[in-house]
């Protein structure tokens, strides 16, 4: 959940800098690097932002389908809506070798779906449903619209992830911010050390979620 105020990581990152009166670094530059920072951070942890869309329509007359516009990438396909039945994953190369009319088959519900990340923002099932509405529930990435500020001392907008990424969102920032004035030598080196100190966090966090992740990762289904 995010309470910081995107005003106050400003504050800190002009802190740091030692710029509180904004002659090198406007504010308005320092939005622009913070909206950069959280995509950044999507990028390189999709759940950062993540939607559930229990309310997806599937193209009745395609086995290719499209994410909403404000998707990313497909994280899982999860059910058909009304009937309630789970929907698995499964290898493209299993569905052409098993079922080569795969794209034309239909049928009640869908049983499985075929993603590659190489393509992200499309996602294949089978069987395709005949019936009008047929609805799915999908989890995917959401790129956060960019944050517009006017008054950088009244503005309650807050981060629009986790307050957990701050340190990244903070460290982007100022890499961006040092990176301008990088003719100064010190400037570049600290520059590469704030790159560096955003992507060890996200790497970090990354290993700790996965070391206490509970949860099942979904297995590759056979075609029925």
């Amino acid at each position: 959940m995010a309470t910081t105020k995107v005003i106050d990581v400003i504050s800190r990152a002009e802190i740091i800098t030692q710029d509180k009166t904004s002659v090198t670094w406007p504010k308005a530059e320092w939005l622009g690097w913070f909206n950069d920072a959280v995509l950044f951070v999507v990028n390189h942890r999709s759940d950062a932002s993540i939607r559930n869309d229990d309310n997806f329509s599937v193209d009745i007359t395609n086995s290719k389908q499209e994410l909403p516009s404000d998707a990313l990438r497909l994280t899982s396909v999860i059910r058909n809506v009304a009937s309630g039945l789970s929907i698995r994953e499964v290898d493209r190369k299993r569905l052409d070798d098993n079922q080569e009319g795969w794209h034309g088959t239909t049928g009640d519900d869908v049983k499985h779906y075929v993603y590659d990340p190489r393509d992200p923002k499309h996602f294949y099932i089978f069987p395709r449903p005949t019936t009008a509405d047929h609805k799915l529930e999908l989890v995917y990435t959401v790129a956060p619209s960019a944050i517009d500020i006017s008054n950088f001392t009244t503005d309650t907008t807050t981060l629009p992830i986790d307050d957990s990424y701050l340190n990244a969102l903070l460290d982007f920032m100022l890499y961006r911010a040092y990176s301008k004035d990088a003719d100064y030598a010190s400037n570049g080196q600290r520059a590469m050390a704030h790159l560096q100190a955003a992507s060890e966090a996200l790497g970090i966090k990354t290993q700790v979620d996965m070391s206490n992740d509970r949860m099942p990762n979904s297995r590759k289904g056979a075609t029925q």
